[in-house]
């Protein structure tokens, strides 16, 4: 990949539509997959602590690592969209936090910034590119960018 690569044009409407798609139906169900709530996302993640191996059988330990798998993954993205969203700048973070995890409505955040419907919609659109673009730099997640050229990588 060379510099010009890194820099590929992106819808920026069509990306933060995505990534919002993605924080209201995709964030759930990957929280249920991995057993978490959205506090887990409120703050830095430490996780990769070392297991110790249990003395299941090898019929039951298949049937369990498939399951885990899902839910090991799962837990991997978690970890990576909380490292995202909290590497956002800070009007940024708290938008995303206060619309995606807390569930405020678009109006109370408005408020509590102290921003009008234009104003605010404009910064909610650049918080969304910019954990679109913090997402993509995380192991085991997904490029939820939509890019001018028609480059989609898919979830």
């Amino acid at each position: 990949m060379d510099y010009m690569e890194l820099f590929e044009p992106i819808d920026e409407v069509q990306t933060a539509k995505n990534v919002r798609r993605f924080l209201t139906k995709d964030l759930d169900k990957l929280l249920r997959m991995a057993n978490e709530t959205p506090s887990f996302l409120h703050s830095p993640i430490i996780d990769d602590m070392p297991k110790s191996a249990s003395g299941k059988n090898t019929s039951e330990e298949m049937l369990v690592s498939h399951f885990d798998s899902k839910s090991y993954i799962a837990k991997r993205i978690l970890i990576g969209i909380g490292k995202a969203m909290n590497n956002c700048k800070l009007i940024h973070k708290q938008i995303l936090i206060s619309k995606y995890l807390d569930d405020m409505y678009d109006w109370q955040i408005m408020q509590n910034l102290n921003y009008e419907k234009t104003r605010y919609l404009e910064i909610k659109m650049n918080a969304l590119n910019e954990f679109a673009d913090r997402l993509e730099a995380q192991p085991d997640c997904p490029d939820l960018h939509i890019y001018k050229s028609g480059h989609f990588t898919d979830i």
